[in-house]
Parts: C-alpha cells; structure tokens; sequence
C-alpha cells in the first residue's frame, strides 16, 4: 500500500500508521521499519519520536484502550433512564467483548508486556482508566446487593478476566471447534447470566 500523505504531527502520523499496518497484518507486520516505509518517513524517523518499537508500541496500546473506555462509556449512556448498576454492568460488559472481538490484533497488543514499555506514561494512564471503569460499575453493582462482601478490584479482575478470556477465544476461533453451533451472542449471553447471578433481562 502506499506510504501516508497527511499534514498530521509526525508522532501522531507514526502512531496511526502502526495502527493500521497492525489491523492488515498482525502484530507479525509491526517494525520501526514496515512503519517507516507505510508512513512515507526515513528509516530512522521514529526513533526521533519513540525510544524504541516498544515505546511506540505502548502509544498504540494506549489508544487501544481509549477505544475500549468509548465502548465502555457508550454502553451506560444508551441505557434507559433509571436502569439500575447491574444492568450498567451487564453492558459495559457486553461492549468490552465486543470491542475486543472487533479489534482483535489491537487487543492482542494491548495484553502483550512483553512488547510494550510498562512505564510508558500513556500506556499505564489509559490501562489505568479502563480498568476504573470496570471496579466503578463493579463497586456501584456492589452497593445495589451484588456480591457486596467481595474485595471490589478483585471482583472487578475476575470479571475482566472473564470477559477477556471469552472475547479472545472467540477472536481466534477456539471456540468453533468445542462448541460449533454458538454464536458469539450465545456465548456472551451465557457468560453474562453466570456472571451476574441473573437473567439477561434482569434491570437491577
């Protein structure tokens, strides 16, 4: 594909670039080179940007997460007035499966420390903030009567936990083989009533 031809900040042009070469080719077409060349700079360019293809990396999870707090504050405010904090929960959740199985190769970078620079500003900021997200509605659900005697971030991780895991699976298709008649509306569904001790439909 040709290079990018965009009056954007050179940081934030790399930054897009490496988001879209990871959408077309995984995490396998990611290089200080590959977006180099994809965004029409030299070969060394980026390094006057980033430290390193980890730091740049980091700026790419860190959107991926900015995304996934969208998803998660746009669930609650489509809801119906007065709809209770479970049900608050119940569609943040929803949205975080379906973000992460709408953006599979971002999600996977976003869970990849190994490729990443833990002490990235941005990246801990909005890992941060998308997890508070999680124990807010987590805490709120608690004080309606739902699992209230739980520690509140260790209930909130098992529910990411949770949801990640099934948004993955399904991503990479492990599921297809064990349960080859689910859809991912079944499986999310099912995973929800587990999850929340009730009916899909239940308003708490």
């Amino acid at each position: 594909m040709a290079s990018r031809a965009t009056d954007e900040p050179p940081r934030e042009r790399l930054i897009q670039t490496a988001l879209e070469l990871l959408a077309e080719e995984g995490l396998e077409g990611l290089s200080l080179r590959s977006i180099a060349r994809r965004a029409g700079v030299s070969h060394g360019a980026p390094l006057r940007h980033f430290a390193s293809l980890a730091d740049l990396l980091s700026e790419v999870a860190a959107h991926g997460f900015r995304v996934l707090s969208e998803a998660i504050e746009k669930s609650a405010a489509q809801l119906a007035p007065g709809v209770g904090p479970l049900a608050r929960l119940r569609a943040g959740s929803r949205a975080y499966v379906e973000c992460a199985v709408a953006n599979p190769a971002l999600f996977a970078l976003m869970f990849r420390p190994e490729l990443l620079h833990a002490d990235n500003a941005s990246y801990r900021r909005d890992g941060g903030a998308a997890f508070e997200q999680v124990v807010a509605q987590v805490r709120a659900a608690q004080d309606a009567g739902w699992h209230p005697q739980r520690d509140t971030r260790v209930l909130a991780g098992a529910v990411w936990a949770s949801l990640h895991g099934l948004a993955i699976l399904w991503a990479q298709g492990a599921l297809s083989g064990p349960v080859p008649r689910a859809s991912l509306e079944d499986a999310l569904t099912t995973a929800l009533e587990l999850l929340m001790d009730g009916a899909p439909g239940d308003k708490r």
